[in-house]
C-alpha cells in the first residue's frame, strides 16, 4: 500500500488533468446558461451524498475507522469513468463533465471541511482526526485535484487541436491508471476485503443503492429530462475511489481498514452499474421480439 500513497497522487495529477482537457469551453458555458440544472447535480452530489455517508456512518453498528471509510467514499468527487458512462447511456456529457471538473476544483475546500470539521461530530472518535490538519490536506488537494483541473482546461482551449488527436488515448490511459491504483489498493487489502465482503457487504451494497435511489427521486421531483437525469445520477452515484484511498492514505496512512471500504464500493459499483446495463439490453431485446 506504500506504493499507492507515495506515487499515486502523481496518477492523480494525471487523472485530473484529462479531466480539464475534456472540457470544451463553450458547451461548459452552455451548461452555466442552464444553471438550475447544475445546479441540482451539484447539491446532489456535494451535500445529498455525503448527508447519506454521514447518516449511515451514524447508524450503523461498526467500528469507528469503518465509519470514516464511509464517509471518505461519499464525500470525493465522482470519477473520470463517470463521463465515458454518461456518453455510454445517452446522458449530458457535457453536464457530466462540468460537474466532475467542478466537484474536483472544488475538493480541496469540502473534503478537508468534511473531515475535520464535520466528520468529527458525527463518528465521534477523535483520535482517529488527530492526524489531520486542515491547512496540508487542502493545499495538497489543491495541487493533485484543482490546479491540474485548471491547467487540463487552459491546454484544451490554448492547443485544442492537439488535445483532440490525444484525447482518446489520454482518455484510455487515465482509466487505466484509475484501475490501477483501485486494484492495488485490492490487492495490498485483500485478506481484509473479503472479511468486510462477507462483514459488511450489504451495508456497502445498500449504501450504493441508497445514493442511486436518491439521485434518482431528486433528479424526478425537478421533473428533468432524461439525459440530464442520466448524468446528475451517473454522476452522484460513481465516485472517485482511487481519490479516497489516496486521500485516506495521506491524511490517516494505510492500513487501518478504511480504504478498504473504498475499494469494496468501487467493485459494488460497477457490479449494479453492469447488472443494469443487463437488465436493460435483456429487455430490449425482448420488447423488440
Amino acid at each position: 500500500m506504500n506504493t499507492v500513497i507515495n506515487y499515486s497522487p502523481f496518477a492523480i495529477i494525471v487523472i485530473m488533468l484529462g479531466v480539464g482537457m475534456s472540457v470544451n469551453t463553450k458547451t461548459f458555458i452552455e451548461v452555466f446558461k442552464n444553471f438550475k440544472i447544475l445546479l441540482i447535480g451539484l447539491f446532489s452530489q456535494m451535500v445529498i451524498l455525503p448527508t447519506i455517508g454521514f447518516l449511515f456512518a451514524f447508524f450503523a453498528p461498526i467500528d469507528n475507522v469503518l465509519k470514516l471509510g464511509i464517509v471518505l467514499i461519499t464525500c470525493v468527487p465522482s470519477a473520470v469513468t463517470s463521463n465515458y458512462i454518461t456518453k455510454l447511456v445517452g446522458g449530458n456529457i457535457a453536464l457530466s463533465v462540468s460537474l466532475t471538473s467542478i466537484t474536483a476544483c472544488l475538493s480541496f475546500i469540502t473534503i478537508p471541511f468534511i473531515l475535520t470539521i464535520i466528520a468529527p461530530m458525527v463518528i465521534g472518535e477523535i483520535t482517529l482526526f488527530q492526524k489531520i490538519n486542515f491547512m496540508k490536506l487542502s493545499l495538497g488537494l489543491l495541487l493533485i485535484s484543482t490546479l491540474p483541473v485548471f491547467l487540463g482546461i487552459f491546454i484544451a482551449a490554448k492547443f485544442s487541436i492537439f488535445v483532440e488527436k490525444i484525447r482518446k488515448f489520454y482518455s484510455i490511459f487515465s482509466f487505466l491508471l484509475l484501475v490501477l491504483i483501485i486494484f492495488t489498493a485490492w490487492f495490498s487489502e485483500w485478506d481484509y476485503i473479503v472479511v468486510l465482503y462477507q462483514s459488511i457487504g450489504l451495508l456497502v451494497l445498500s449504501l450504493a443503492i441508497v445514493v442511486l435511489i436518491s439521485s434518482y427521486i431528486l433528479t424526478s421531483i425537478f421533473n428533468l429530462d432524461e439525459a440530464n437525469k442520466k448524468a446528475i445520477i451517473i454522476e452522484s452515484f460513481v465516485q472517485n475511489a482511487a481519490m479516497a484511498i489516496i486521500i485516506g492514505g495521506i491524511s490517516l496512512g494505510d492500513k487501518n481498514g478504511y480504504l478498504a471500504i473504498s475499494a469494496l464500493y468501487a467493485l459494488l459499483q460497477y457490479k449494479i452499474l453492469l447488472f443494469f446495463w443487463a437488465t436493460r439490453s435483456i429487455f430490449t431485446r425482448f420488447n423488440k421480439s
